[in-house]
């Protein structure tokens, strides 16, 4: 047998929540198309009140012993000492936009981007998909943050698609939000195609036959959701499972069978029968090509639920009567998801995961601090374009 791949513990955890912020920032509620009219400049570009920037990178600065950390307070010692300030890289690059920090100035050729504050404390401007990405930042009471980015249509493309909502709602969650450190679900404008994101003839194709029928979206109804759990002592991975609604529950178990049969037909591994009460399925428990990897399935009344191992079904089905039904409904719970597209990370959660996964007992001291403890991005698309809605909750979180 060959040797599993081994994972550093920090990675474990952080590894999916970066792939989580980067999904974040694709949850979008539209706004119409970036206007057209505006000549924003090449590359990249910000302007942004020298006090606010100041406390933004503040509280950067609290993801102590990190290079995030460390850049944040060489920021704030360059801030040029002026009520605004602004920066153009035509280079598009972020290190060069820091460097070129400077006051604004009222004939700058950064006025339109100034014009995009709306009262707000920070305006900025990014190349992205043969457009202008133009984002603005508040500071919120008690340190929370808010943050809107418009993207142009061109930004559904590739895989970023997938996180890009449309006008219907994705409806209420199948996962449990129960100790989630990540928790999405989404229904995507251009819908779930995820075989168009394997080349054809590629290694993924031949070997995972990833363009089966359950693949070219026929029996699925186009959401996504997807839930990463806190992990029990022992576990070497945090539980991970993927929902995806399906419109027509016999085509689509019908669709995930001929798929196992296709992969067993590359890998020799065994089919073993797997329910969870009225949910049944699926597993491949001598599939073990990566740490605690056992991937099973299950057939709900409207999803079909893949985990990467049984105790991540259970885990995402078994609690689901407890969650609240809306985002922050109650003060002090975990944020859980609602009709709209959206996503949870929980970073007061990180720390506990990151002890677990290193065999660490609860007393030991706590590494690290960030600065808020929850991200929550919603939003729906209601004409051209997108625009980012995600708030980052301050309040205390470790790792």
């Amino acid at each position: 047998m060959s040797r599993r791949p081994r994972i550093s513990t920090p990675a474990r955890i952080r590894a999916p929540l970066a792939a989580a912020l980067a999904l974040a920032l694709g949850f979008s509620s539209a706004c119409g198309e970036i206007e057209a009219s505006k000549r924003w400049p090449e590359g990249a570009a910000l302007v942004a009140d020298t006090n606010s920037l100041e406390r933004l990178l503040a509280q950067l600065a609290r993801f102590e012993q990190t290079p995030l950390a460390r850049r944040a307070e060489q920021l704030r010692a360059a801030l040029p000492g002026c009520p605004v300030v602004e920066s153009h890289a035509a280079s598009g690059e972020l290190s060069d936009l820091w460097r070129a920090l400077a006051c604004f100035s009222p004939s700058s050729e950064l006025g339109a981007l100034a014009s995009e504050k709306r009262g707000r404390d920070l305006a900025f401007s990014l190349p992205g998909a043969g457009a202008h990405w133009i984002g603005s930042l508040a500071l919120i009471e008690r340190g929370d943050v808010e943050l809107e980015l418009r993207l142009p249509n061109d930004a559904a493309r590739g895989a970023f698609g997938l996180a890009l909502p449309g006008a219907e709602p994705a409806g209420a969650a199948e996962l449990s939000a129960s100790n989630s450190l990540i928790h999405a679900r989404v229904r995507p404008h251009h819908g779930l195609d995820l075989a168009s994101l394997v080349p054809a003839d590629s290694q993924g194709d031949r070997l995972f036959r990833l363009k089966s029928e359950l693949f070219t979206g026929v029996a699925l109804d186009g959401v996504w959701e997807i839930a990463v759990y806190l992990p029990d002592a022992g576990e070497p991975m945090p539980p991970t499972a993927l929902a995806l609604d399906f419109t027509r529950r016999a085509a689509a178990i019908a669709a995930m069978e001929d798929f196992i049969r296709r992969l067993q037909e590359q890998w020799p591994v065994a089919r073993t029968d797997f329910e969870l009460g009225a949910a049944r399925g699926a597993c491949l428990l001598d599939l073990a090509i990566m740490p605690g990897l056992a991937p099973c399935y299950v057939a709900t009344e409207r999803a079909l639920v893949v985990g990467w191992n049984p105790t991540s079904v259970r885990r995402a089905l078994d609690a689901r009567a407890g969650d609240s039904p809306s985002l922050g409904e109650r003060a002090g719970d975990s944020p859980a998801l609602g009709a709209a597209s959206a996503a949870v990370i929980r970073l007061d959660r990180i720390a506990a995961a990151d002890r677990i996964l290193a065999g660490a007992q609860p007393s030991e001291p706590q590494r690290r601090e960030y600065p808020w403890r929850a991200i929550t991005a919603t939003g729906a698309r209601e004409g051209g374009g997108y625009r980012l809605r995600l708030r980052f909750e301050a309040g205390r979180s470790s790792t």
